[in-house]
C-alpha cells in the first residue's frame, strides 16, 4: 500500500502555485474529477471485518425487515460497535448477485452413489426449464481429479449437458488419472481423500476470493466414514495444522463464502464433528478434525444437511435461502498477541429469531495501528537539554536514543539550526531529521507564538485578499528555472509479503535517497532523470512518492481563498526574524478536490486500487506585509477509510535568488503516509491476499541551487536542408540550432 503526493516546485513572486500532473501508483492528491470518485472497497472502507448474516425464525425461514438496532454483535462476549449495516431481500438484492458454487464430490464413493449425485445435480440444473435464479459455478471432485465444469452461468441446461457428457472441463488438480488437458497443479499421491477434498475447497475459495460479492458453496459429497468423509488425523505437526485452520478461517470469511454441506451414503449420521465447532485458540488445541467439511460449514455461517432421499430438494433449500441476509462490519479489538482467536456471536433483539454468521476470527496486532511501546514523548525544550547532555556520546548511541523519541511540539527554525550545527555524526543527523520532520504537523513550540493580539476582522480580510491576489496575478510572471531536489525517504515497519513473516516494529529510518534536477518551464515541472545524481536509486513508485509541488497545492489554496469564511484566525508566530499570520481552514467533502487514491487492495489479484474524495483541513501561514504564503499544510480527513490511516503534507517557502530577482519558492516539504500493507497468506500451492500491518513512510524533500533557465545552443552536424532551403548550402555543412532543454 502506498500513496503518492502530487506537489511541485513552482516558485512565485511572494506566492505559490500548483498544477495537476498525471501519476501512476498510489496517491493522495488533488484532482478535478469529471464524476465523483468511486471507491472499490466493500462498504466504502468502513470496518476491517465484514460479516454476512442470515436471520431465521423458529421454522428456519429467513427473516427480512430488520434494522441495525435489532442486532447485537458480541466479540468474545463483549458488544462491538457496528460500523456499517446493509439489508438485502428479494426486492433489494445485492450487487453483484449471490453466486452459487456447486461441488459434486464422488471421490472413493462406492456403488451407485456417484451416479446418484450427478443425476441429482443435473435435475436441479434443469429445473425451471434450466433458468437458474443465480449464476452457478460447477465443479467435480472424482478419481479424474478436481475439475471445473463449464463456466459460471445461469443456463442450467448447458451446465447439465456439460456435466452429463464430461465436456468443457478445466482440470484444476490431477492425482489419479491420465485425463487429457492442462494440469497446472499436482496433488501429492500420498494425500488421503479427505485431504484432497480439503485442498479442493482451498482451490475454490482462493478463486472466489478474487471475485466480489457473496457466494454459497454447496458441497454434495459423502457423509461420515466413506470417501472424503473418512477423516483421520493428518501427519503434519499441530503447529502446521493450526496455521491451516487459521488460513481457512480467514479465507472463507474474506472470500464471503457461506458453506453448505450435503451428505450422501451415511447410514447413521455421525455427530462427532459437533465436538470441533468451537474455535482453536492455539496449536496445542489443533486437530485435523477442525478442518472437516461439516465443521467448516458451521463455522462459516452455513448449514449441515444429513443424508436425504430428496437430494434435489436439499440443494434447492440451500440455494433459495440466501437472498434475504444482512451485512455488517466492525474493527477488531486491539491485541498484542498473534493469531488471537475471537468468538463471534450475533444476537437478535426479537423473540424466536436466531442468526447465523462466521463463528470467529483470528485477531492480529497489526489489525490496529498501535503506537510503539518503546517511544517516549518529549517537548522541544526538553529535547534541547537532552541533546546537550549527549554532546560527547558516540554517534550510534545518540542516534539510538533519538529513534525512541517523539516531539510533542514543532520546534522553532532557529532552534533546529542550533541543533543541526552542533551535530557531527551521520546517524544522529538522520535520526534528528526524522524526529523534526515527524513533528511538522504538531502545534508550534510555545516560544514561537507571540502574545500580540489578533488583528481586527478587516485586517484579517485584507491579508487573506492579499494572498489570494498573489495567487491570481503573480503566477503568470514566473520565469523558467531549474533547481536541485533532494528526497530522503524514511520508513518504519518494513514491508511484509508473506503471512508467516515475523512482524517487528522498527523506528523511522532512512530507506532511500535521491537527487534530481527539477525544471520549471512554461508552468510545468519536468524531472531530468538523465541528469539526476542518484545516491542510491530512484525512489520506488510502489512507495510514497512526492513530486510536483506546484501541482495540487494551488488548487487547495484557491479553494480555500474562494470561500474566505472557511478561514479562521489562529495566532501570530515569530520565527527566524519573520512574522507570520496563521489561519486555519477546513474544506468539506462536498467542496473537496482532495483525491485519495492508490494501489493496492487485497481483493482480486491484488492490483485493485481505491479512489475516493475526502475532506481535508490544515493551516496557512501568511506574510502579513506581502500576502505571500510561507507555509501550507494539508491533512486528509480519512475517517474510517481503512487502507490509509494518514495522508498529510506540509510545504514551507522561503526567499531565493533566481537571476537578478527575488522569489518565494519551496525550500522544504514533508509528506507522511500511514497505510496498511498487503500480504499473501499461503497454504500448499494456494495463496490469497489480505491486509497486513500498518507502515509509515515519510519523505523529506529540500529544494536548493535555483537557477534561471535560458535557451541553449548546440552544433548539429550532418543535417540535410529542409525543403525550400538555399540549394547552394552543402548538405553536410554544420549549422547552429537553438535548442531549449
Amino acid at each position: 500500500m502506498a500513496a503518492l503526493y502530487r506537489l511541485g516546485l513552482a516558485c512565485m513572486l511572494l506566492g505559490f502555485c500548483s498544477q495537476s500532473a498525471p501519476a501512476q501508483g498510489n496517491a493522495a492528491s488533488v484532482n478535478v474529477p469529471d464524476t465523483p470518485a468511486k471507491i472499490s472497497l466493500l462498504d466504502g472502507g468502513r470496518g476491517l471485518i465484514h460479516l454476512d448474516v442470515v436471520v431465521t425464525d423458529q421454522s428456519g425461514n429467513p427473516v427480512s425487515g430488520l434494522r441495525l438496532n435489532d442486532f447485537t454483535l458480541l466479540d468474545n462476549g463483549r458488544p462491538q460497535s457496528v460500523l456499517s449495516f446493509h439489508a438485502f431481500n428479494e426486492t433489494a438484492r445485492s450487487d453483484p448477485p449471490i453466486k452459487i458454487i456447486l461441488v459434486i464430490d464422488t471421490l472413493d464413493l462406492p456403488g451407485r452413489l456417484p451416479s446418484d449425485e450427478r443425476l441429482a445435480v443435473e435435475a436441479f440444473l434443469k429445473s425451471n426449464d434450466g433458468h437458474l435464479a443465480q449464476p452457478v459455478s460447477l465443479y467435480e471432485l472424482s478419481a479424474s481429479g478436481f475439475l471445473a465444469v463449464g463456466s459460471t452461468s445461469t443456463d442450467g441446461n448447458t451446465l447439465a449437458s456439460d456435466l452429463a457428457h464430461s465436456q468443457n472441463l478445466h482440470q484444476l488438480r490431477s492425482f489419479r488419472s491420465t485425463l487429457r488437458g492442462e494440469t497446472w497443479k499436482w496433488m501429492n499421491l500420498n494425500d488421503t481423500p479427505s485431504l484432497e477434498a480439503l485442498k479442493a475447497i482451498g482451490d475454490v475459495a482462493t478463486i472466489e476470493r478474487q471475485v466480489p460479492g457473496r457466494k454459497l458453496l454447496v458441497w454434495v459429497g459423502p457423509g461420515w466414514g466413506i470417501g472424503t468423509g473418512a477423516y483421520t488425523e493428518g501427519t503434519v505437526s499441530r503447529e502446521d495444522t493450526f496455521y491451516t485452520i487459521r488460513w481457512f478461517s480467514s479465507l472463507l470469511r474474506e472470500a464471503r463464502i457461506t458453506f453448505y454441506s450435503l451428505s450422501v451414503g451415511e447410514t447413521e449420521p455421525s455427530r462427532l464433528y459437533l465436538n470441533y465447532l468451537h474455535g482453536v485458540p492455539s496449536p496445542e488445541h489443533a486437530s485435523f478434525m477442525s478442518l472437516y467439511r461439516k465443521v467448516l460449514a458451521e463455522q462459516s455461517g452455513g448449514h449441515v444437511l444429513n443424508t436425504s432421499f430428496d437430494l434435489v430438494g436439499q440443494i434447492e433449500s440451500c440455494v433459495h435461502e440466501p437472498n434475504t441476509f444482512y451485512t455488517l462490519s466492525f474493527d477488531p479489538q486491539p491485541t498484542m498477541q498473534q493469531n488471537e482467536y475471537h468468538d463471534l456471536n450475533v444476537q437478535i433483539d426479537k423473540p424466536g429469531l436466531s442468526a447465523r454468521t462466521n463463528t470467529g476470527y483470528y485477531d492480529q496486532p497489526y489489525y490496529s495501528d498501535q503506537p510503539s511501546q518503546t517511544t517516549r514523548s518529549i517537548t522541544s525544550e526538553q529535547f534541547g537539554q537532552l541533546l546537550s547532555a549527549l554532546h560527547n556520546e558516540p554517534d550510534a548511541k545518540v542516534a539510538h536514543q533519538l529513534s525512541e523519541l517523539v516531539l510533542t511540539d514543532r520546534p522553532r527554525m532557529t532552534t533546529v539550526e542550533s541543533w543541526t550545527t552542533s551535530l557531527h555524526g551521520k546517524s544522529t543527523w538522520q535520526e534528528l531529521t526524522a524526529l523534526i520532520d515527524a513533528s511538522a504537523f504538531q502545534n508550534p513550540s510555545p516560544s514561537t507564538i507571540t502574545s500580540d493580539p489578533p488583528p481586527i476582522a478587516l485586517a484579517q480580510q485584507q491579508m487573506i485578499s492579499s494572498a489570494a491576489d498573489y495567487l491570481a496575478k503573480t503566477i503568470p510572471k514566473l520565469p523558467n528555472f531549474y533547481a536541485r531536489r533532494t528526497t530522503v525517504r524514511y520508513q518504519d515497519t518494513p514491508p511484509v509479503n508473506e503471512g508467516e513473516t515475523t512482524i517487528t516494529y522498527e523506528p523511522l529510518h532512512v530507506a532511500q535517497t535521491a537527487e534530481e534536477t527539477v525544471l520549471y518551464r512554461d508552468g510545468k515541472e519536468i524531472v531530468d532523470s538523465g541528469a539526476a545524481n542518484h545516491k542510491k536509486q530512484k525512489i520506488a513508485d510502489r512507495s510514497l512518492v512526492t513530486y510536483g509541488t506546484f501541482g495540487p497545492i494551488l488548487s487547495l489554496a484557491q479553494d480555500v481563498f474562494a470561500a474566505p469564511a472557511a478561514l479562521t484566525w489562529v495566532r501570530w508566530e515569530q520565527d527566524a526574524g519573520r512574522k507570520r499570520a496563521v489561519f486555519h481552514y477546513a474544506v468539506p467533502v462536498q467542496k473537496s478536490r482532495y483525491n485519495v487514491w492508490g494501489c493496492c487492495l487485497p481483493d482480486g489479484d491484488g492490483t485493485n486500487g481505491f479512489d475516493v474524495i475526502v475532506p481535508y483541513h490544515g493551516e496557512i501561514s501568511i506574510d502579513p506585509a506581502s500576502g505571500a504564503v510561507v507555509r501550507l499544510e494539508a491533512i486528509a480527513d480519512l475517517g474510517a477509510f481503512f487502507p490509509l490511516r494518514r495522508s498529510d503534507i506540509v510545504v514551507e517557502y522561503g526567499p531565493v535568488e533566481i537571476g537578478d530577482k527575488r522569489y518565494i519558492c519551496p525550500v522544504k516539504s514533508v509528506s507522511v503516509m500511514t497505510s496498511r500493507s498487503v500480504m499473501i497468506l499461503r497454504e500448499w500451492d494456494e495463496g490469497f491476499r489480505t491486509f497486513g500491518p500498518y507502515a509509515t513512510t515519510m519523505n523529506d524533500i529540500t529544494f536548493d541551487s535555483y537557477h534561471v533557465f535560458r535557451a541553449e545552443s548546440r552544433m548539429l552536424v550532418g543535417i540535410n536542408p529542409s525543403p525550400g532551403q538555399s540549394s547552394d548550402r552543402k548538405s553536410a555543412a554544420p549549422r547552429s540550432q537553438s535548442d531549449s532543454q
